[in-house]
């Protein structure tokens, strides 16, 4: 699977933290206009490239995960981040159509 949710504390380690790929995460809001314009393009790409990287999907409100929306969210949302065997090696910080492709232009190496 190439688009997954991640809703527990052993999901982020699983999908993100310990996985061989590439995972571009994507930390969202339910009520996050821009977010709602994001995850679709995100989840496009990936299916564009299933064989180079995942995508996980993070809701902020999710308690569980409060500790990893800090540290890489910030509680900005959207916030997107790529990580490579667990180290986040790159991320984007809200949304424009210029930061978006600009952030996919990266991850499509």
């Amino acid at each position: 699977m190439n688009c997954l949710e991640i809703n527990t504390q052993k999901d982020w380690l699983e999908y993100v933290v310990n996985n061989q790929r590439p995972v571009v995460v994507s930390f969202f809001a339910e009520w996050c206009a821009p977010c709602q314009k994001l995850n679709p393009q995100l989840i496009q790409e990936v299916e564009k490239n299933p064989e180079k990287w995942q995508l996980a999907l993070v809701n902020v409100n999710n308690d569980e995960l409060y500790d990893v929306v800090q540290q890489f969210a910030m509680a900005q949302v959207p916030s997107v981040c790529l990580f490579n065997m667990g180290t986040q090696t790159d991320s984007m910080k809200g949304y424009s159509e210029r930061k978006i492709k600009s952030f996919l232009e990266k991850i499509r190496g």
